[in-house]
């Protein structure tokens, strides 16, 4: 469907917006002020570049195994997504290669990065979704596991904004306009402010940058939870968890025993311990996410995989 304004229709809204523009200005100067300083201050923000938030470490898989940092940035060209049900949308830059590995800078909206800081399960949901965006768009496998590096950002501050303002992301609508309803947001703000002047002010309208419906390839992807949960979930292992104690009912040690059937190797596992979780991953096969019952030392777990008959045993000591 062909959905360009016709020249002489444009050319009817422009000339209709300034003489709004003109007639606020004369008979309601507070309005007309209000009005100009709003958009500008958008504009501002339209404009602010991306800032770095935190960088992750993972691997890319396959064809061979590499290095793999990716710049989690915060911009507010990203809105923020319309409700908790709503897909999350984000912008990313191109998977470059560097001397020690790969990096791709991601961006979401700072107040989607402000609301996972509070919550470790939402931080992890979103550094997961970046994940599954470079798997589907790059093609390329990656380790499951990831760690936040201690630095913010790989590379340069300017490398990495060159590398999403490169996406040329322009503001679109999230409704398609046509000729027989084009976009008249402006026109329709500056009506109610001469018929209603604006004494109350107006809530606050973001500019809409992405067109969640039909994002364009390669600029912009959206992806949500609900889209994650619709893939066939990993299924836990058949595990044990035991915790040893001393003579005086003190624990000492945490094990774990799981029973990985169809597991040829400890190489296909992927296994991070943290003071108070576990996180057991088989690629394709398991994922096993598990609260500790007491906090542990992380230098000194160990685990052994007995082949024979496929199980797992990690061993954790209590602080």
């Amino acid at each position: 469907m062909n959905t360009e304004i016709p020249p002489n229709q444009l050319l009817s809204q422009v000339n209709q917006f300034w003489s709004l523009l003109d007639d606020m200005a004369e008979s309601s100067p507070q309005s007309y002020q209000k009005f100009i300083q709003r958009h500008l201050e958008e504009g501002r923000e339209f404009m602010s570049p991306p800032d770095p938030h935190l960088c992750l470490q993972t691997k890319i898989l396959d064809p061979e195994e590499r290095m793999l940092f990716i710049n989690i940035c915060g911009w507010k060209r990203v809105p923020s997504p319309e409700s908790d049900g709503h897909p999350v949308p984000l912008i990313a830059g191109k998977l470059k290669d560097t001397s020690d590995g790969a990096v791709i800078s991601i961006a979401y909206s700072p107040e989607v990065l402000a609301k996972a800081d509070k919550d470790p399960t939402e931080q992890d949901q979103l550094i997961r979704l970046a994940m599954k965006y470079i798997e589907q768009h790059h093609k390329v496998p990656l380790c499951h596991s990831y760690r936040v590096a201690p630095f913010n950002l790989k590379g340069t501050i300017q490398q990495m904004r060159n590398a999403l303002q490169a996406t040329g992301v322009k503001p679109e609508k999230t409704k398609e306009k046509t000729q027989d309803d084009p976009d008249r947001s402006l026109l329709e703000q500056l009506k109610n402010m001469a018929v209603k002047g604006e004494d109350k002010e107006e809530p606050k309208k973001p500019l809409e940058i992405t067109n969640k419906t039909k994002p364009k390839v390669g600029l912009i992807e959206v992806i949500s939870s609900t889209e994650l949960n619709e893939e066939e979930p990993l299924p836990s292992p058949q595990h044990e968890l035991s915790v040893m104690k001393d003579d005086s009912g003190n624990p000492q040690t945490i094990i774990l025993m799981a029973q990985l059937q169809g597991v040829c190797s400890i190489s296909s596992c992927d296994l991070n311990v943290s003071k108070d979780d576990l996180m057991l991953e088989v690629p394709g096969k398991y994922r096993l996410h598990l609260d500790l019952p007491e906090l542990v030392n992380e230098e000194t777990v160990t685990a052994k995989y007995h082949k024979a008959n496929g199980t797992l045993t990690v061993t954790m000591t209590v602080l």
